[in-house]
């Protein structure tokens, strides 16, 4: 509360005019930092929309009452659920609306208060957004089995990162967790996770993103329902993981995001891969791919085995059959070797006979002997004269003598024969 001493006024002062009283009390609103983000509660009554699309309701109290106005473009978020009566948290500042010199405050923000009016924005919020496409199965992603960099946003003086943090470090220490805190309980509550929301859809190399909060009143658990909230969950780059409240609680971003689990921990644990068993699950893979490896290699060695003896039963047939062929043309070409020898043996005594009947030894046997005048044999009287000089040759020498005399027959050499 601001508190002002008296004012004296002097007695020669001019009166101000209205338009400066009205600036002086717009000045005094617009400079106080309570009023000018303001949060307050109270209950609904009046309550108005306007064909422009503005919102005109009063905010009242125990003994008091303050008229609200929300413009179009602030309106266009709110839903049908406000009704008179309803208790509410209104978000926005007190300023002086000069035209009728009424104070008066802008909102921007309207949250329920109570089970009825909280059910009912939650509904028709379900209803919008449904229709939107925003909860439909075919936008969930699946999480990455072994994240490298997560995110956790929540409050980080709750109880919720502190199980986060214990199932992180005792399942997958491996990964790297990055708290990024807001506040989870509050009429700023959502507004505050709406940009830690940004804030993570901005880090790089963050894989999958946990939502968490501790349990609490159904009450505690509105900013969760929060149109806000809800869409920088279902826009968020990577996987989101919800999990708000007990078991039996669920919220709007539960539906938006791509998995929900009833608590932080069992969210954790759906992010964060059991290094135990996974450990296990690799010695178990290990010990099975050695057992099929072995079991492989057996009947690799006893196919290979069988092949072996296979191929040796062949090639035996082979080279058996190879002998065998062998063996015949052997056979077959000694017989044919044998029975050409004999032919050109044959052939061979028939040019031997005639070679001995031509022989000039048989002939000089005979009586027959070989003339040679001029070192040519003498085949015709003609090639010789009375005079010229002569060699007979016999078997066992030469007779040299000299033509006494030359008688030709008269006969063609051709025809001609020896007497």
């Amino acid at each position: 509360m601001i508190r002002y001493g008296p004012v004296r006024v002097k007695k020669d002062a001019a009166p101000l005019t209205v338009d400066e009283v009205a600036l002086r009390v717009k000045n005094l609103l617009d400079y106080d930092e309570t009023l000018a983000h303001l949060v307050v509660e109270g209950e609904l009554t009046d309550f108005k929309r306007h064909v422009s699309g503005h919102v005109y309701f009063v905010l009242k109290g125990q003994n008091a009452s303050m008229p609200c106005v929300m413009f179009r473009g602030d309106a266009a978020g709110t839903l049908l659920w406000p009704a008179v009566g309803d208790r509410v948290v209104v978000s926005g500042s007190v300023r002086l609306y000069e035209a009728r010199g009424a104070v008066q405050i802008y909102a921007r923000k309207i949250y329920p208060l109570g089970l009825g009016a909280a059910a009912r924005a939650k509904e028709e919020l379900r209803l919008k957004l449904e229709k939107e496409g925003l909860f439909a199965p075919a936008r969930k992603r699946s999480l990455p089995r072994y994240p490298r960099r997560a995110a956790c946003v929540t409050s980080d003086t709750g109880a919720a990162v502190q199980d986060v943090i214990r199932q992180f470090r005792t399942r997958f220490p491996a990964a790297e967790l990055i708290v990024v805190p807001c506040l989870v309980q509050g009429v700023r509550a959502a507004e505050s996770a709406a940009a830690a929301m940004r804030r993570v859809s901005a880090l790089a190399g963050v894989e999958v993103v946990l939502l968490v909060r501790g349990g609490g009143a159904k009450e505690d658990l509105n900013p969760f329902d929060d149109e806000e909230l809800v869409r920088e969950v279902a826009r968020c780059p990577v996987p989101v993981v919800c999990g708000v409240g007990h078991e039996v609680d669920w919220s709007l971003c539960d539906l938006a995001a791509d998995r929900r689990e009833p608590t932080p921990t069992a969210a954790a644990a759906s992010v964060f891969p059991d290094r135990m068993r996974e450990l296990g699950g690799l010695a178990e893979c290990a010990r099975l791919l050695h057992m099929h490896a072995d079991h492989g290699l057996r009947n690799e060695r006893q196919m290979l085995a069988s092949r072996e003896e296979n191929m040796r039963n062949f090639l035996g047939r082979l080279l058996e059959n190879a002998a065998q062929r062998l063996d015949d043309l052997d056979e077959k070409t000694t017989f044919h070797a044998r029975a050409e020898l004999r032919q050109r043996q044959g052939q061979l005594d028939g040019y031997e006979r005639s070679l001995r009947n031509l022989s000039p030894a048989l002939l000089a046997r005979r009586g027959y002997s070989l003339v040679m005048s001029g070192g040519r044999p003498l085949l015709s009287s003609v090639q010789v004269r009375c005079g010229d000089a002569i060699v007979v040759q016999t078997l066992d020498g030469d007779v040299k003598g000299r033509v006494d005399s030359v008688e030709p027959r008269g006969v063609n050499g051709k025809d001609a024969h020896i007497q």
